[in-house]
């Protein structure tokens, strides 16, 4: 039942990291995170210059402005932790939607994920869809971009 893929076998499966690796909205949402911690930490570094510059200020002062600095920077990172977690899950979700759709059109009854801890243990040739499964998603991601920039 199970010989290959490309023969229609009902079961297959994806390596979860290269697909999201390899996925445009993923690297897109990555970059857009990346720009956005870079903005925080450059308030960080900035308030943490300030308070280097009270060195001489009364001990009262740079004590309120350390006290700031610690609940912004505690606040920066929750407010990060949030929206790395906003932005995974809304990138898992949209694969998540196209593997559902690619293994109806495909008739496939199951797609498993592999990560690299090794869940799968063994495939025969021609299992691993990621490559076709990665073409799609970012062909479809290319579609949705395209008509969002008109």
């Amino acid at each position: 039942m199970t010989t290959s893929c490309q023969h229609k076998t009902e079961i297959c499966y994806i390596k979860s990291n290269n697909l999201i690796q390899g996925y445009k909205g993923a690297i897109t949402q990555h970059e857009l995170f990346k720009a956005k911690a870079q903005g925080w930490q450059q308030r960080v570094d900035s308030l943490s210059t300030e308070l280097q510059a009270l060195s001489k200020a009364p001990a009262a002062t740079r004590t309120t402005k350390e006290q700031q600095l610690l609940r912004y920077r505690d606040a920066i990172q929750q407010q990060a932790q949030q929206e790395n977690q906003r932005l995974t899950k809304a990138v898992l979700d949209e694969i998540n939607a196209y593997l559902k759709q690619y293994g109806k059109d495909h008739h496939y009854t199951f797609i498993l994920g592999a990560t690299e801890s090794g869940n799968i243990v063994y495939a025969a040739e021609g299992t691993d869809i990621t490559e076709d499964v990665l073409k799609g998603l970012n062909a479809q991601y290319d579609r949705q971009h395209v008509r969002a920039a008109r």
